[in-house]
């Protein structure tokens, strides 16, 4: 298993946060969870992101007591994602990030047109 060169800064919670979840989908996979949209199949088409990529990002979340994830054994297996109770404590901040991209939506959309 990959092990970083430098340690994670963890002297305040801000670094802690970015450490868990500072991955690119790590907040709209959790989010989209919440919705109930819990199987990898529809949470990729959910999010358009690269298979390889939202799979290890799940895995990060499964591995760091964000979600579970219950496989069944059925003919055609399948695996669905829950949020457990820190998941489900992380919910209202990203309401509020999600309620203030709306708020600036304008402003946003122009600054990410200016990038392309």
């Amino acid at each position: 298993m990959y092990k970083k060169k430098i340690p994670a800064r963890t002297e305040c919670g801000l670094h802690l946060f970015k450490e868990l979840l500072g991955g690119k989908w790590k907040l709209m996979l959790l989010f989209y969870i919440s919705e109930g949209i819990i199987r990898p199949g529809a949470l990729q088409k959910k999010i358009s992101a690269d298979r390889r990529v939202m799979t290890k990002q799940l895995d990060e979340l499964l591995q760091d007591g964000f979600i579970t994830k219950c496989s069944y054994e059925t003919k055609i297996p399948r695996v669905e994602y829950q949020l457990t109770p820190l998941g489900k404590s992380l919910l209202p901040l990203i309401m509020s990030l999600e309620k203030w991209g709306e708020n600036n939506r304008t402003v946003l959309e122009a600054a990410l047109i200016e990038k392309q």
